[in-house]
């Protein structure tokens, strides 16, 4: 059940000031104090600050009274308040929550002021509020905050998708949710789903399990999110068939799993058909507890190196050489042989990927600002501020990649200027690797049967190495191709052999076949970004929109308390859009002047 009180629960974090007794008698008598002079109460005032951990500068007093008595001047001084206000507290949360760090937020909200002393705090006001907020957090209706938040994300976009699971005494228990981009990066980019349950970053220490993927740049993307109350078989099954249900019952082909025994018999219960194969940073990890030096170069060419038939000879042999350890995990690792040798693994559908450690940006992002004490409301956000982060950056890529292309020779390879207009930049030049290797490589020979052509293709310096390649027809035109390697089927582009064969027939671009979509820009055609502003700029229009978003920032909290007066500020703000929407075409880059020196890059 869900109840309705989290706005209850946000509004006594923000508005908490605790005083105590000690505090407010401290204050009174700072307040009576008289000083026979301005510099004699300036001198107390700055040992004062000295005592309480903070610093005052003289030309940024603000003196409530100072009283004259005849010829004598005796300046009664009440010391600077500070007061830290609801709506700065609501932009510290808002910058803290993007992964600044205090100083830095204070550095912003000074930037955001002429001078340091109108922001109306100091540090350490900041790191106290910000200890106070972490507390307040750590409390209260934590699971209800979550299914509050979720349920409204739902109300604001009906393709935002969650589910959660209760037990017995109505505790929560499981939690999946997915946004609509995350649901449409899983149409274009599924194939492979990257499923890492090691994380705890909560102060339940429950999992919390990403499932992850990459793009189009070969860039992290995030498909969903789970959260679970163990690491049971059928504690693993729900999180895979809620995912499977948000994504409309399409099955990935693979999946890269941490090595839990659980959640590979639950992989294999709800989705037979996908095969999944070991996460080779985590074997690296278990092999050095495991293994002794000499042995650790052995098994890692029995990860890496493919060898077919020789894998269980030399599997023998390193188990009679010696020095393998722990023998209940060598035996392990054997039965899991076919989740991580070369031998089977090769002409798996796995993207080129081994690891998990692909994701390693999204993995650094859910680090920064984890603790093990976390909310699973905060948990929520920062995970979308984490993503929030992946979209952005493949935002910047696919710009680079539509408004830019590689550079190429005049001499270059047809192939290779035609690769150019078809990939990403990123993928381009790991097309671009398999072109250039045809130098070393030839057609040694071609026979043709019922439709298709059978080409072999080897080095030019060592004819016993080589490949076959098929080549089927449709009349006298071209239909497909395939390889002996699979790289094709397994990665997704065409390897130095189809290529080789196609320079061969007098191809000079790459036909539609050899090209799948998945590392081209017309992966996610449909869901293109509106890249026309250029927000690096500034002028005295950005001077008046700082000085608005300034008291905006106080009016906008204030508003925000009731639904009318919220009301009526988002229908007068609209008003103003309305307005300037015609006049949006007439400003240019260059009417708004250089960025000010506290916004330059090398800050």
């Amino acid at each position: 059940m869900v109840s309705s009180s989290s706005s209850m629960v946000r509004s006594d974090i923000m508005t908490s000031s605790y005083v105590s007794l000690e505090d407010q008698e401290e204050y009174k008598m700072m307040g009576t104090m008289v000083f026979s002079s301005e510099e004699e109460g300036y001198r107390f005032y700055l040992d004062y600050a000295k005592g309480k951990g903070f610093s005052v500068r003289k030309n940024n007093l603000k003196r409530k009274t100072v009283r004259l008595y005849g010829g004598n001047s005796y300046a009664h001084v009440k010391g600077v308040h500070r007061v830290m206000s609801d709506s700065k507290k609501a932009q510290a949360v808002e910058l803290r929550m993007s992964g600044l760090r205090p100083f830095q937020i204070m550095e912003v909200m000074e930037n955001n002021h002429d001078e340091s002393g109108e922001v109306g705090f100091v540090m350490k006001d900041l790191y106290n509020f910000f200890t106070r907020y972490e507390m307040k957090n750590i409390k209260g209706c934590d699971a209800e905050d979550v299914l509050q938040y979720l349920t409204r994300k739902q109300e604001e976009d009906p393709e935002f998708f969650f589910k959660y699971t209760t037990d017995e005494e109505g505790r929560l228990s499981n939690v999946f949710w997915a946004d609509a981009e995350s649901r449409l990066d899983y149409a274009a980019f599924g194939g492979v789903v990257i499923f890492d349950s090691t994380y705890r970053v909560n102060k339940y220490n429950l999992p919390f399990i990403p499932f992850i993927g990459v793009n189009h740049h070969r860039s992290t993307t995030s498909f969903g999110c789970g959260i679970l109350s163990n690491e049971s078989i059928n504690s693993y099954c729900w999180p895979l068939e809620t995912f499977l249900e948000a994504m409309r019952q399409v099955h990935p082909k693979s999946l890269i799993i941490d090595g839990d025994l659980a959640m590979a018999k639950a992989i294999s219960k709800v989705m037979p058909g996908a095969y999944h194969r070991l996460c080779t940073w985590h074997i690296e990890e278990n092999m050095s507890r495991h293994l002794r030096k000499p042995k650790l170069d052995e098994l890692r060419k029995l990860i890496y190196e493919s060898m077919d038939e020789e894998f269980e000879r030399r599997w023998a042999d390193f188990k009679e050489n010696g020095g393998i350890g722990n023998g209940q995990w060598i035996a392990l690792m054997y039965r899991l042989r076919e989740k991580w040798a070369a031998a089977y693994t090769d002409g798996k559908y796995l993207l080129g990927m081994r690891s998990n450690q692909c994701s390693e940006s999204l993995n650094s992002k859910l680090h920064t600002l984890m603790k093990r004490n976390m909310s699973l409301m905060c948990l929520v956000k920062h995970v979308k501020l984490c993503i929030q982060r992946l979209r952005k950056k493949e935002a910047q890529l696919d710009a680079k990649s539509t408004n830019s292309v590689p550079f190429c020779r005049i001499d270059t390879d047809p192939l290779e200027k035609d690769a150019t207009r078809i990939y990403t930049t990123v993928m381009f030049k790991k097309v671009r690797a398999q072109i250039r290797l045809i130098a070393g490589l030839e057609v040694i020979s071609g026979t043709n049967q019922d439709g298709s052509s059978l080409y072999v293709v080897g080095l030019k310096d060592d004819n016993e190495v080589w490949d076959e390649v098929r080549v089927t027809f449709k009349g006298q035109a071209l239909e497909g191709v395939e390889c002996h390697c699979r790289k094709m089927e397994c990665e997704d582009i065409p390897c130095s052999h189809i290529f080789v064969v196609l320079k061969f027939l007098g191809f000079d671009t790459i036909p539609h076949f050899c090209v799948v979509d998945r590392w081209t820009m017309g992966a996610k055609a449909t869901f293109r970004s509106d890249r026309n502003t250029d927000p690096n700029v500034w002028s005295e229009h950005m001077v008046r929109y700082c000085s608005l978003r300034n008291l905006g920032s106080d009016a906008f909290f204030e508003a925000a308390r009731n639904p009318d007066q919220t009301e009526k500020a988002m229908d007068f703000l609209k008003g103003f859009l309305d307005k300037g929407s015609s006049s949006h075409e007439n400003i240019v880059a260059g009417d708004f002047g250089p960025m000010p020196t506290h916004f330059s890059c090398s800050n």
